[in-house]
């Protein structure tokens, strides 16, 4: 299913909300499912802009690259949103949706997610993509208002 770009952009901006409710209470499985999918949202809703159809299988590096999102970027901001989306990517997968803590924790340490962290490494992981997700649909949202109207 295949929804218009406005449907996506807003729904990346509502998961913020959802976002920052379950870091706060400490639902850090979902906030990292979550943070996900608001990128990847924000990613289509680009994207969606250029093409009806597309499927790039939730790799947000190759779906911000279709989407031509970093040409957005203000030259300032490229090295930072590049490394949100790098942060992004590194510690989001779409089955996540489906994990326990205790299957999260796995897949961070098999990753090597937790290295150089002290104290809680899936609370840090959680900060981490959440803070990057705020980041890139925050500027993401910023500049749709600069784009030409289709």
């Amino acid at each position: 299913m295949t929804f218009g770009p406005e449907v996506y952009r807003t729904a990346a901006e509502e998961h913020l909300t959802a976002l920052n409710e379950l870091y706060r209470s400490g639902r850090y499985v979902l906030a990292h499912y979550v943070a996900g999918l608001a990128v990847e949202c924000m990613l289509m809703a680009y994207r969606r802009r250029q093409v009806s159809t597309f499927d790039e299988r939730h790799d947000l590096w190759k779906l911000a690259r279709n989407a031509r999102f970093l040409n957005v970027v203000p030259e300032k901001s490229k090295a930072s949103i590049t490394a949100a989306l790098g942060e992004v990517v590194t510690r989001w997968q779409n089955p996540h949706r489906f994990r326990s803590e205790h299957s999260l924790r796995s897949y961070l340490l098999d990753r090597k997610l937790h290295l150089r962290i002290k104290g809680d490494f899936v609370k840090e992981s959680a900060r981490r993509i959440v803070n990057a997700a705020l980041e890139l649909v925050a500027l993401g949202a910023m500049q749709w208002k600069h784009l030409p109207k289709k």
